[in-house]
């Protein structure tokens, strides 16, 4: 290096010496003006040794050529803030313990600037790494897979949900107006979440504790890996081929004594890269991420939820967020942001039954998909399985049989006037409770139905219109066209001239349907 380079001393000094020396027609100074900026620059940034530096310069490097590409200074945002959080090597190793390869490697290899790249830099500085690190920076260094373990140590080098909240504020949970209406509609005991979904929920979390207490893992097989909707969570689209689960029968069940073993978030990571060498193996045809948080949440519902879809939980965390004060963890791993959701509603102090907590997240999801359109919810009527109703009180029971009998019917007489495709039950209305029914009209608006079961016409429209004002005008609510009040008795003249002047008088929609069922043996 020139001597007058070497003896530059700002960053800012050494940009002003690459301008003069490119006006002067020496490029070679002004090579060396620029490497001696960056290098300033390093040191006055906070790098200190030598394997920071050299990291320092290569996020400049990126930056430089970015910015290039671009025509526009370009900034990486994303990588200073990683190396700011987690520190400098730490941050470092996270990228390159990664399945792909970072835009910063692309970019730089594309550049014919490789040897900037972190991983060259972890391979030219290894007693600064992790082994896994070095090993994962290696191979793909010599275009190989990354190593065993290494999507595992991404994990462990994250911080863990608790650490997460000792670094970010994260005060206790404060419910706030919509949080506390979710909540009331949730806790209403005969909503279906509670009163239809829960026992079911109880039944096969206590089935899969049950066996595998006794050593029996090989009976949650199918619950656990072959049942699209085993009360925990339905599948959809998430399940594996059958012949491919019988296939390899051991390997599966192998892997819920595993879970069951060790609950952490870690072990789910290296689940999840157990099943990513089968796929490349060519034994499974994808990694059913969905179907392993659905096991997780089964065999430890202590500490995981029901909501095992990450994206569908990534809607609940920015709810809660917004709220009820949580805090969203840096990571971004199913598992370790469904065991911090679940710390959060502990310490919130509202749920006695653990399970009922699990469920909540997915009310909230639920609840948010009534505000999208068109709805993400299949149309359609599934009526209330009996098991659902053996913990109620005889009285409550029969009328809920008798709701269930007067909904079926309404559905059917709902499908033949709109058609199946257009009407629903048990709707979400975004205000924490669920519409009895609800059909959608040729003009894309809403039909809200609400069921009571009472003696009088009079009492039926007495005990619906309060839900039926809340689920259609609350904040957040369906904001339908008409609401109907749908009983067994006959309408009787006072009733009906009260309707008749709300329709008239307060301009609201609302009418009366009678439905008829024979009596319940």
């Amino acid at each position: 290096m020139d001597e007058r380079v070497a003896r530059l001393k700002t960053s800012q000094d050494a940009c002003k010496f690459a301008v003069n020396a490119r006006q002067k027609g020496r490029p070679d100074l002004e090579a060396e003006a620029l490497q001696r900026a960056s290098e300033l620059k390093a040191a006055e940034e906070g790098y200190t040794s030598p394997a920071q530096q050299a990291i320092a310069l290569a996020l400049y490097a990126y930056e430089d050529e970015q910015s290039r590409r671009k025509g526009r200074t370009s900034r990486a945002h994303r990588t200073r803030r990683m190396l700011k959080e987690y520190g400098v090597l730490a941050a470092a190793e996270r990228m390159v313990l990664t399945r792909k390869p970072s835009t910063g490697y692309e970019v730089l290899e594309e550049a014919g600037l490789q040897e900037l790249s972190f991983e060259s830099i972890i391979d030219r500085f290894p007693t600064e790494f992790s082994p896994i690190a070095v090993e994962a920076a290696r191979a793909r260094l010599e275009g190989r897979p990354p190593p065993p373990g290494a999507r595992a140590a991404a994990l462990l080098s994250e911080p863990s949900a608790a650490a997460a909240e000792e670094e970010l504020p994260n005060p206790d949970p404060v419910f706030d107006d919509e949080a506390r209406m979710f909540l009331e509609g949730f806790m209403d005991p005969g909503a279906w979440s509670l009163a239809g979904w829960l026992p079911l929920y109880r039944a096969t979390v206590q089935a899969i504790d049950r066996a595998l207490s006794e050593g029996r893992p090989q009976d949650t097989f199918e619950t656990l890996w072959r049942n699209q909707d085993n009360a925990i969570s339905h599948a959809g689209q998430g399940l594996l081929k059958y012949e491919t689960v019988d296939a390899m029968r051991d390997e599966f069940v192998q892997v819920i004594r595993d879970i069951h073993e060790d609950g952490s978030p870690a072990n789910f990571e290296r689940i999840v890269e157990r099943f990513e060498g089968w796929r490349a193996e060519g034994r499974i045809g994808m990694v059913p991420r969905l179907l392993i948080a659905r096991a997780f949440a089964g065999i430890h519902p202590e500490r995981y939820h029901t909501t095992v879809d990450a994206t569908r939980q990534n809607q609940a965390l920015d709810w809660f967020a917004t709220h009820t004060g949580f805090v969203v963890p840096r990571s971004t791993s199913w598992a370790v942001r469904a065991q911090a959701l679940t710390a959060h509603l502990d310490r919130a102090g509202v749920f006695e039954d653990v399970l009922a907590r699990n469920i909540f997240p997915w009310f909230v999801v639920d609840q948010l998909r009534a505000r999208t359109m068109p709805p993400g919810i299949p149309p359609g009527h599934t009526p209330r399985p009996e098991l659902a109703l053996v913990d109620l009180p005889p009285a409550r029971r029969v009328i809920v049989l008798r709701h269930n009998a007067v909904q079926t019917a309404l559905f059917a007489w709902l499908a033949a006037e709109f058609g199946n495709q257009n009407v629903w039950t048990e709707y979400p209305t975004g205000t924490g409770g669920y519409a009895d029914a609800v059909a959608r009209r040729p003009d894309g608006r809403w039909q809200v139905y609400e069921i009571k079961i009472a003696d009088t016409a009079g009492e039926v429209v007495r005990q619906a219109m309060g839900q039926l004002l809340e689920y259609s005008f609350r904040t957040g609510g369906l904001e339908p066209l008409k609401l109907v009040v749908v009983g067994e008795p006959v309408l009787d003249g006072i009733t009906g001239r009260f309707l008749a002047r709300l329709r008239t008088d307060f301009h609201l929609d609302i009418d009366y349907l009678r439905i008829e069922v024979p009596a319940l043996t």
